[in-house]
């Protein structure tokens, strides 16, 4: 029999309608009572639905651990919640005891220790004793505890407070002992978190913390569904899922690398499951408009181990990895514009573009940003000399990219007095340098272009560099412009 229209869109919309059924149409954390948190809600219900570990970090008082408490609550787990900050080995595991033949040992352990446990929560982790630190490895990443399998375990959480920032802000709490998470355990955790400050809340939301509250009825039950449909939703999307994000994620590990912020091999891996589990989840809560670039973005902003280090990456440079990366990946594989912008290396970026015939504008652009991106001065200004040398005869680039590289390379292209009057010391030194390598030059167009190159440096950037290094550069950035010996106003 066909179905009507009105019953596909119920089908197609049936997260919403099960939660209705379920007698709360509430969030994630409001459904447990927690006001607040709604940004992380399909961080959380990933993180249960992949039995994934996950890293609180947020100040005191947040309500961290009782979130985790409502959580395991409504699972109905067996649940320890261990501060990591007083935590010994043999909390963990009890004493080690042979047994009656003395050729195997078990462990005499008190109804605290880890076994049997199907929900650990580890607080006040970047206080624990870094020996014990080194122990958790197994047990957070494996489900393993002195090389004893933990077949019960499903969820290992952790928290901690912010550590000390590299540059405090004024008003930032300062947590005695509180220290950056050992990168090697923070990369251990698929998940890891800001939770909200206060700072952050409306006022309507203050209000509702500071009057508290229950969970909602009906919220163990609905947890429970939850978590079961993401992750049978999961299972079902992830095998097209992984295809097609894999060159996404590629993309999104060497833009981050670009900023500074590098991840192993093992966070890439972990981002994309990340991504699967975050997008089932966001199905799941608000049905089937959930937009996949949405669940990426939200899956990179909570899934690097920087954030429990001293200096997390800044938002604006996730988002604007995630938006290159996501634009990249949608282009036809083999396309031109996609092997520009797979291209790392702005200079190598711009040649390329150039030789695969990109249209003035475009062009442009590129130009425009490898000057943005190039860090060191002198190979800016070498640079946009070999560009406006290359692209002045046979491009009409946008004004805005003319006037850049006029201004940086103006110094270059327009011929510099030799004659300088220097005080004795270190710069004296670098310009008797520069002055027998000049007299030493065969006067062409092209040694000609490399000496103003040099004089015009001097003194200010062959303060900060030697001046032979950024000449080899701008040399190489001659040839690979193809700037041979073309005709200029040098002399």
């Amino acid at each position: 029999m066909t179905r009507s229209r009105d019953a596909r869109r119920t089908t197609r919309r049936r997260p919403h309608t099960d939660a209705r059924r379920a007698g709360c149409t509430a969030g994630f954390a409001e459904s447990l009572g927690i006001r607040g948190w709604q940004r992380l809600d399909a961080i959380l219900l990933a993180a249960l639905a992949a039995e994934a570990p996950l890293l609180l970090v947020g100040a005191h008082g947040t309500a961290k651990s009782l979130l985790v408490e409502r959580v395991a609550g409504a699972l109905g787990h067996s649940f320890r919640h261990y501060n990591a900050s007083l935590l010994n080995y043999d909390d963990l595991v009890g004493i080690p005891m042979p047994d009656e033949t003395g050729r195997e040992l078990h462990f005499a352990a008190a109804p605290g220790a880890v076994w049997g446990a199907e929900f650990v929560f580890l607080d006040e982790i970047s206080r624990c004793r870094v020996d014990l630190q080194n122990k958790l490895f197994p047990l957070i990443h494996e489900r393993r505890v002195a090389g004893v399998d933990l077949p019960a375990l499903r969820h290992r959480w952790a928290a901690m407070n912010p550590p000390p920032a590299a540059q405090p802000a004024p008003g930032d709490d300062d947590y005695l002992g509180a220290e950056p998470l050992d990168p090697a355990l923070a990369d251990r955790f698929a998940f890891v978190v800001r939770v909200p400050t206060w700072d952050e809340l409306g006022r309507d939301t203050r209000r509702a913390v500071v009057l508290g509250g229950d969970p909602a009825p009906g919220h163990a039950r609905l947890l429970r569904e939850r978590v079961v449909r993401t992750a049978h939703l999961a299972a079902a999307l992830a095998p097209g899922l992984r295809r097609r994000l894999a060159d996404y994620v590629v993309t999104l590990v060497d833009r981050l690398a670009d900023g500074d912020v590098r991840v192993s091999p093992r966070r890439a891996r972990m981002l994309l499951e990340n991504i699967v589990f975050v997008h089932a989840a966001r199905l799941v809560l608000h049905g089937q408009d959930t937009r996949l670039a949405g669940s990426s973005e939200t899956a990179l902003r909570n899934g690097l181990p920087h954030t429990a280090g001293a200096v997390p990456p800044e938002p604006a440079l996730l988002i604007a990895a995630h938006r290159h990366a996501w634009d990249v990946a949608a282009l036809p594989a083999r396309s031109a514009r996609r092997a520009i912008l797979e291209e790392r290396d702005p200079v190598l970026r711009v040649t390329l573009a150039a030789e695969l015939g990109v249209d003035d504008h475009e062009l442009s652009q590129l130009v425009t940003k490898c000057l943005a991106e190039t860090d060191s001065a002198a190979r800016r200004m070498g640079v946009a000399t070999a560009m406006m040398l290359a692209f002045g005869n046979t491009r009409q680039l946008d004004p805005a990219a003319w006037e850049a590289l006029a201004e940086l390379a103006g110094r270059v292209v327009t011929p510099s007095a030799l004659c300088r009057d220097v005080a004795p010391g270190p710069r004296l030194e670098t310009w008797r340098e520069i002055s027998q390598w000049m007299a030493q030059r065969t006067p062409t167009a092209r040694a000609a272009i490399e000496r103003n190159f040099v004089v015009a440096g001097f003194p200010d950037l062959w303060d900060d560099e030697p001046w032979r290094d950024a000449l080899a550069r701008f040399i190489a950035d001659l040839d690979l412009f193809d700037v041979r010996d073309a005709c200029t106003e040098a002399g």
